[in-house]
């Protein structure tokens, strides 16, 4: 896959974009969510991103009818004076998943790495087809360690 072909299907949220994400963030949390769901928090965190405030959002299709997203975060390294672009998440509506939209979000976040110079740090949280979403990233990534997650209270709705 080129440049050219990441950068005719994905382009980078703006403003307008904003209604279309906040309810994907909501599908993001009903399918996958790890913690309650907070609309306010939720809501100025893809503000963030739709306005580039230390954020790049990915976006494939239009403001009305967002088909995948990936949104990446540019946080300090907390023992470093560097900065690290870090995946928060990667989402491909279940509509859209029989596409290649979550390979191009793959290399749009690799792209933006490559662009800003940036340590790409990303990853799966997840429940749901865990080993088939670990497999596409390999295919794309050195991996860089384990996560494991211990929740001794199951959230609820």
């Amino acid at each position: 896959m080129t440049s050219a072909d990441i950068e005719t299907n994905i382009r980078i949220a703006t403003p307008d974009d904003y209604q279309e994400l906040f309810r994907i963030c909501c599908l993001l949390h009903m399918e996958n969510g790890q913690h309650k769901f907070s609309e306010e928090r939720s809501k100025e965190f893809i503000w963030r991103g739709c306005n580039q405030d230390n954020a790049i959002v990915g976006v494939i299709g239009p403001s009305d009818d967002i088909k995948a997203v990936v949104y990446l975060e540019i946080m300090p390294v907390y023992y470093s004076d560097e900065f690290q672009l870090y995946e928060k998440f990667a989402f491909v509506r279940p509509d859209s998943r029989r596409s290649d939209f979550a390979k191009k979000l793959l290399f749009f976040a690799r792209k933006c790495a490559d662009e800003t110079g940036l340590e790409l740090l990303i990853g799966i949280i997840s429940d749901v087809k865990l080993e088939a979403k670990r497999r596409l990233y390999q295919r794309h990534f050195s991996e860089g360690g384990h996560w494991f997650s211990y929740r001794p209270n199951k959230i609820e709705g």
